[in-house]
């Protein structure tokens, strides 16, 4: 193999399977990328056999061959080597000999056929999305999937199609009015959206957002795609404006031009979050999102692994919030509030909560009032935008 390749294009290729590669696994070939140099071009490919990346970049190929590479320690050396073209020369051992001006390396590779076979994007049906939308659903969703290797049924992402007006107990009173005034005069249900669910048991999280040309991508009964996918598709998504999704029996394939990212589905079943919901709840405050998520960061200052949990008091134009950790010390803030639903005389209701889990939420929100809405001090609370009722998280509490 003998092949000339500009510098920052193969540093692209290599940079694209460093979140693919498994460096901790018991096989040393899949921390390894393979480079494939034939006619047309070179072929980067990587997998650690859930989550895989093949992509196509230009090159001057003067003899076609492959090997294997590690791929961690390829990008970190080519990253500061000088000059800008490369030239790459594949030994019968499976070794690199780069060179460029007067700097001359030798990367120990393994031989290309012991590589996993990576999935190729046959008979397909793609459907374009933007990339900022998706992007933004699996951003507001990735902190509550569980990091738990025992609940190998939360350690991804739901993803489930449905249209306008099939949310029954899914959704807030909101939304389902929303739904109503947007089904068609005849009584046709409206577009397709995109839902995406997340869960470690404590919490979950749900949005959901228009899906345009979904008639492809039935996912009707949902697909469960786990954390390591998700990220590399958010990386994926923050270098192109839209990205094309398909999806085959067991695997979830994304194309950027030459780029190709395949996914394995989560087998697991992921459980029945509509029974998670509440229907309604008896109080709904509305409080300044910044002013909640100032406060409770700066409480959460004095939290520990051991002291983590707030007592939040609601009344009905006051939220006291305070936290006690006899290893740190205390403190105790008041954030305004407003009564948007329920009785208010007498009103006094003490609810506690891990700060964090009211943190991310509100760290992922942008507008500038959200609802907190509760129950009973020991049942689900949601915390939600005002004007964005098709994105919410619903908490569990901590016993007092």
């Amino acid at each position: 193999m003998r092949v000339k390749m500009e510098r920052e294009t193969l540093l692209k290729g290599i940079a694209r399977t460093l979140g693919v590669v498994d460096r901790r696994g018991t096989m040393p070939i899949l921390g390894n990328f393979l480079f494939q140099a034939e006619e047309a071009g070179v072929q980067i490919a990587a997998t650690d056999l859930e989550v895989s990346f093949r992509g196509f970049y230009p090159a001057q190929v003067e003899e076609p061959g492959a090997l294997t590479l590690p791929a961690h320690y390829c990008f970190n050396l080519i990253k500061e080597l000088p000059g800008e073209l490369l030239d790459l020369v594949g030994t019968e051992k499976s070794n690199l000999q780069l060179t460029v001006g007067e700097s001359r390396y030798q990367l120990l590779g393994l031989p290309a056929d012991q590589f996993p076979p990576v999935p190729k994007a046959t008979d397909l049906n793609l459907v374009e999305v933007e990339s900022v939308q998706l992007r933004e659903m699996i951003e507001k969703t990735i902190f509550s999937v569980s990091v738990d290797d025992l609940q190998y049924h939360l350690s991804g992402i739901f993803w489930e199609r449905l249209r306008e007006g099939d949310e029954e107990g899914a959704s807030t009173e909101e939304v389902a009015e929303e739904t109503e005034a947007q089904e068609t005069e005849e009584g046709e249900k409206g577009p397709y959206l995109l839902r995406m669910v997340s869960t470690d048991g404590h919490r979950l999280t749900l949005i959901q957002r228009p899906l345009a040309q979904s008639e492809h991508f039935a996912i009707e009964e949902g697909i469960l795609i786990p954390r390591k996918g998700v990220t590399e598709i958010s990386r994926m998504l923050a270098e192109e404006e839209k990205v094309a999704l398909g999806l085959s029996q067991k695997s979830l394939a994304l194309k950027v031009n030459d780029k190709y990212l395949f996914i394995r589905l989560l087998e697991k079943k992921f459980p029945d979050y509509r029974r998670i919901i509440p229907e309604n709840f008896a109080y709904q405050f509305a409080l300044s999102r910044r002013g909640l998520f100032d406060t409770l960061k700066r409480i959460s200052l004095l939290s520990t692994e051991r002291f983590k949990g707030v007592i939040i008091k609601l009344t009905a134009e006051m939220a006291e919030i305070t936290f006690q950790n006899p290893e740190i010390g205390e403190g105790r803030e008041l954030v305004p509030l407003t009564l948007e639903k329920g009785e208010a005389e007498g009103l006094q209701f003490e609810i506690g909560f891990n700060a964090r889990y009211l943190l991310e939420p509100l760290s992922a929100m942008a507008g500038e009032t959200v609802l907190l809405e509760v129950n009973e001090r020991d049942r689900p609370c949601r915390v939600m935008e005002q004007n964005d009722p098709n994105y919410f998280s619903i908490i569990m509490p901590m016993s007092l």
